[in-house]
């Protein structure tokens, strides 16, 4: 068993850590949006914490390591989104995205 490095970011492997550039100023969301509409019908905050675990299960885009782009919320992965970010059962009538926007 490995002692953990106290420099390592939560959420990154060891072999990433000085790849990752600094975090961006920005608000980062789980939104769900009304399959019969697009209206977005919740929004859930991540931290950057929270991001870091979830970019473990839904995968980035090798350039936007820091999920700037929106990227789908698979229902097979709800399981591991929900031990992450404590968002209870997916909602059946709606899609999920992560989101980003600009902090104030």
């Amino acid at each position: 068993m490995t002692t953990p490095d106290p420099e390592q970011r939560p959420g990154t492997a060891p072999e990433d850590q000085e790849m990752l550039p600094e975090a961006p100023d920005a608000i980062w969301v789980l939104e769900g949006f009304g399959k019969a509409d697009d209206t977005l019908r919740v929004e859930h905050p991540i931290s950057r914490e929270q991001l870091l675990l979830l970019r473990e299960v839904i995968k980035p885009d090798p350039g936007d390591p820091w999920m700037i782009y929106c990227y789908p919320v698979p229902v097979e992965v709800w399981p591991a989104v929900d031990a992450i970010l404590r968002c209870g059962p997916p909602s059946p009538e709606l899609d999920y995205l992560t989101g980003a926007y600009a902090a104030e």
